[in-house]
């Protein structure tokens, strides 16, 4: 009997830890770090977005914003303090063109005048044609294209994402164009040295294991403050690669495992020392994929490739309401027309592809027979009581001049009632959500520590990264900007506890965010200058499925960080032997016994530019023991007994 009382015992203990685990590994503390200021800062905008860049270019003190918007018109904004913003994109930009394919953006003092310049990159016809890429010098009151008269035009470069960054270490920015390859032959290049003021292509500098380096971020991975890229690139069975760049040809580290990831953040989490690497990650969806910006909408796209044109594909639904319907042919976009949609089973056709439908109305009954494989059309009916199903056919040729392709048809559903019991027909439709990797580096070893240290206790589809110091507390927390393909989710935010474990903050402490249009984008700027990080979002995600429907509800979100009793400091590097901006800088500050490294990378990542401003948390310390700074050039400089709560620029001291 004492057995098994003692064996029932160790059972009810086992079970007992399962659950109380279970139980810690979803709970979420509660803190208010973010408050949206959007609706009075001046940054009104709907449609598609492209990333975003923070970057001072008035040198007042303030960082501005340029907005790219992808396929409409750029955006300049103006700081005029305290988190209101002023259009100044006719008077500074006017004319030039803004409306082309653009893509990432960044801003870099690439003639080391003092002013901030700005280059935007483009596509290239649909990855077979050209598209100048534009470089903007400040000119004070105005910006100039410079771009083909300095030699970074680079018209066939498919390019996604901007670097500015000395590979050769001679004091001027030298400028990476990260970039999918073509669908072509054309190896348009990648890497442009400057050498006073001109640009030449180099294939020398970096060698890259695929013809799509999409972006790179700097940091340093090693304590001898050297500095590193860590770029994405896809194809030949690679997803990334490392590059130490203290001598040219750049060395490869082998320091990640074949990974796939959306974005990157590189910090020192647990203030050893050493920078470590973030991971945020997404699951690719299916053949059809939904959003829901609210219980009574639903985006839906379905993607059918030329070997599922004779399987079913389509979804149900129900709702008592009205329903107001939009349809795009996403691609081809002539596949569609108002006579190849079949309403009922009478097959009625719409005037147009916006039109609205009725739970009470009987002529849109049952539904209208389909013939796969003939023809690229859309059948919708009510199959049931307030249930409805929209099936989409495609033919076995696309409809442009033959050639088989996939075809996409986007669909958006607003109902007067709640949108409910949703379901594919077909294969189901697929978790974006995918746990994200924490890379902590053991003396330049990067060892994944992701699930212990409770990143993955609310597992999110990762589409965009910020760390930073958010409260101030000297440890480095980190701002997930979550969504899917076709529909944006509730952000994610963990809370560093000091040592690199994190915990979730319940609704990404006032930043969770709507739900509408697609994730692009999170860049984070002390726009108010109170020494609090505070964050910029987009949804107007628009690349490959997400473009059209899914993002024509984009926007810009404006979060002021609210902040608390905590001390900081924020650093502006001006270089003088090295580049201007300090980019490849290494920043310790030294406070209370704990060191915290910062490295100057110029705020570059996936789809955004951080303000380069450098920030430091400092807790209740009102003293800094100790900044150092290692420049490019190789120049240590050191500083002592520096006050917090101020915004120290530092020049690095001319050479003897």
């Amino acid at each position: 009997m004492p057995r098994v009382l003692s064996y029932f015992l160790i059972v009810a203990i086992v079970a007992a830890l399962i659950i109380a685990m279970t139980l810690f590994r979803h709970t979420e503390v509660d803190a208010i770090i973010f408050k949206d200021v959007t609706s009075n800062s001046g940054l009104t905008y709907a449609g598609v977005t492209h990333g975003a860049a923070w970057g001072d270019f008035d040198d007042d003190g303030l960082p501005d914003l340029y907005v790219t918007n992808h396929l409409k018109s750029a955006k300049l904004f103006r700081s005029l303090g305290q988190g209101r913003f002023t259009d100044v994109t006719d008077t500074m930009l006017e004319s030039q063109r803004l409306s082309d394919d653009k893509h990432g953006a960044a801003w870099g003092d690439f003639n080391n005048d003092g002013r901030p310049d700005l280059v935007q990159l483009t596509g290239a016809g649909r990855g077979v044609g050209a598209e100048p890429k534009r470089l903007y010098l400040n000119q004070e009151t105005k910006f100039e294209d410079v771009a083909d008269a300095v030699g970074v035009s680079n018209p066939q470069g498919r390019t996604r994402m901007p670097l500015w960054y000395d590979f050769n270490r001679d004091g001027q920015l030298d400028l990476f164009q990260g970039a999918e390859s073509r669908f072509d032959q054309l190896e348009p290049p990648f890497i442009f040295l400057q050498q006073d003021g001109e640009f030449t292509p180099s294939t020398d500098a970096v060698k890259f294991a695929s013809r799509s380096p999409v972006f790179c971020i700097i940091t340093a991975l090693k304590k001898n403050t050297d500095t590193d890229l860590v770029c994405r690139v896809s194809g030949k069975n690679r997803t990334s690669q490392i590059f130490n760049t203290s001598t040219l040809p750049a060395r490869e580290l082998e320091l990640l495992p074949t990974t796939a990831f959306e974005d990157i953040a590189a910090a020192d989490f647990d203030n050893d020392g050493n920078m470590d690497l973030f991971l945020v990650r997404k699951n690719p969806p299916k053949s059809v994929a939904f959003g829901r910006p609210s219980n009574k909408e639903l985006i839906a796209d379905i993607h059918i490739l030329p070997k599922d044109n004779d399987k079913p594909a389509g979804f149900t639904f129900s709702s008592s309401g009205q329903l107001q319907l939009q349809i795009a042919s996403a691609w081809p976009h002539s596949a569609l027309t108002p006579d190849h949609i079949f309403l009922g089973k009478q097959g009625s056709h719409p005037d147009n592809f916006t039109f609205t439908l009725s739970s009470n109305d009987d002529s849109f009954e049952g539904l209208a027979s389909s013939a796969p494989g003939k023809l690229a059309a859309v059948y919708i009916g009510k199959i049931g009581t307030n249930k409805w199903e929209v099936r989409v056919t495609a033919p076995n040729t696309a409809l442009t001049g033959g050639k088989s392709t996939y075809q996409q048809t986007q669909f958006k559903i607003v109902s007067s009632e709640a949108i409910t019991n949703l379901e594919t027909i077909g294969d189901p439709t697929s978790d974006e959500a995918s746990p994200a990797r924490l890379f902590m580096n053991r003396d330049g070893k990067l060892v994944e520590e992701s699930e212990k240290r409770g990143v993955n206790n609310r597992i999110v589809s990762g589409m965009n990264v910020v760390a930073a110091d958010f409260d101030n507390d000297m440890d480095v927390d980190v701002f997930v900007l979550a969504s899917g393909t076709i529909g944006k989710h509730e952000n994610l935010l963990l809370l560093n506890r000091g040592d690199g474990h994190f915990d979730v903050v319940a609704k990404a402490g006032g930043a969770a965010g709507s739900l509408s249009g697609v994730g692009d984008s999170v860049t984070k700027a002390d726009f108010d200058n109170d020494g609090f990080l505070d964050l910029l979002i987009t949804t107007g995600g628009s690349m490959g499925r997400s473009l059209g429907t899914p993002s024509d509800d984009g926007a810009y979100y404006l979060y002021r960080n609210i902040a608390n009793n905590n001390h900081w400091l924020e650093i502006d590097l001006e270089g003088t032997t090295s580049n201007r901006d300090g980019i490849g800088a290494v920043v310790h500050v030294t406070t209370n016994g704990i060191t915290q490294v910062r490295v100057q990378d110029g705020g570059m990542h996936n789809n955004g530019q951080n303000h380069q401003r450098l920030h430091f948390g400092l807790a209740k310390n009102t003293q800094i023991e100790t900044i150092k700074v290692y420049w490019p050039s190789g120049t240590v400089q050191t500083l002592d007994n520096a006050s917090a709560d101020q915004m120290l620029r530092i020049k690095e001291p001319a050479k003897e």
